[in-house]
C-alpha cells in the first residue's frame, strides 16, 4: 500500500496463533482486508501487530495503541473508547460428550469449574458472576490447552467462540485443531467434544484505545467501517 507522507501509523494489536500468524477475528484473511480498506480509505496506516492476548491488552492499558477483536463491557468502558461493532462472535459450553450438562443461561453454569481464555471478559452478567456462581479456569488463549485440560477431567466446561450460531462449527473445529495436533491423551482420542445446542451468549468485537490517548482515531475508523460495509469489505453491522 502506499500512503501520503503525512499519513499517521498506528499500531493495531491482534492476538497472534501458535504459528506466529495472526488471529482474527474470524476470518483473519477478512480482517487483514479490513485493515488495509479502512488505512486507504482514511489515509491512516493501521499496523497490525501479533501479539499474545494477555500482552495486547497489557499494551492497550498503557495506551501504547489499538487493540482489534475486544468486547464491551461497563468495566472496560471506564477506560476505553470503542469503535462501531465490527464483528459478532457467539460463545458456546463445550464439555467432554459423557459429562454433559444442560445449559440454557449463565445460572446454569452454578458450581461448575469453567475454562477460558486468559485476559478474556465478556459480558456484564457474566463478569458479576465469575469465581461467584461458577469458578473461572483462566487458560492459554490457544484452544488445545482447553480441549486437553477437558478430555482429562480437569474442567467441566470451556468456552469457545464461533463466528456462527451453529454447535457443529465449534464441534469440527476443535476436532481438527486435535487431529492435526496430535498429543497423547492417554487413550482419550476417541472421547468426543460437544458443545451446547445453543450459544450460552453472543457479543460484538471492536476496535478499542485508551480514551484518553484517542485524537479522533475512533471516529476515523468508524467512518472506514461504514465505507467497508458499503463497498462489501464488511458485513452488516451485528443484530442489523
Amino acid at each position: 500500500m502506499v500512503f501520503p507522507t503525512a499519513a499517521l501509523e498506528y499500531q493495531v494489536f491482534t492476538q497472534e496463533m501458535p504459528n506466529g500468524r495472526c488471529a482474527g477475528p474470524m476470518p483473519s484473511d477478512k480482517t487483514s482486508n479490513l485493515l488495509d480498506f479502512i488505512s486507504l480509505a482514511e489515509q491512516i496506516q493501521l499496523k497490525r501487530v501479533c501479539v499474545p492476548w494477555p500482552r495486547a491488552l497489557k499494551m492497550l492499558e498503557q495506551g501504547e495503541g489499538l487493540i482489534f477483536g475486544i468486547s464491551k463491557n461497563k468495566e472496560r468502558e471506564k477506560i476505553l473508547h470503542y469503535s462501531q461493532p465490527v464483528v459478532m462472535r457467539y460463545i458456546f459450553v463445550v464439555t467432554r460428550a459423557d459429562a454433559q450438562f444442560p445449559v440454557k443461561n449463565l445460572q446454569d453454569l452454578k458450581g461448575k469449574v469453567i475454562g477460558v481464555p486468559r485476559g478474556v471478559q465478556f459480558s456484564d452478567e457474566f463478569e458479576m458472576m465469575r469465581d461467584k456462581v461458577f469458578k473461572l479456569e483462566n487458560d492459554h488463549p490457544q484452544p488445545l490447552s482447553r480441549i486437553y485440560k477437558l478430555l482429562f477431567k480437569r474442567m467441566d466446561a470451556a468456552l469457545f467462540a464461533s463466528p456462527v450460531a451453529n454447535p457443529v462449527w465449534i464441534e469440527r473445529r476443535l476436532q481438527a485443531i486435535r487431529d492435526q495436533q496430535p498429543v497423547d491423551a492417554g487413550g482419550l482420542d476417541d472421547v468426543k467434544l460437544v458443545a451446547s445446542p445453543e450459544p450460552l451468549m453472543a457479543d460484538t468485537l471492536h476496535f478499542a484505545i485508551r480514551a484518553d490517548k484517542d485524537q479522533g482515531i475512533i471516529d476515523q475508523i468508524n467512518h472506514g467501517l461504514m465505507r467497508a460495509r458499503k463497498a462489501g469489505i464488511l458485513d452488516e453491522p451485528p443484530g442489523k
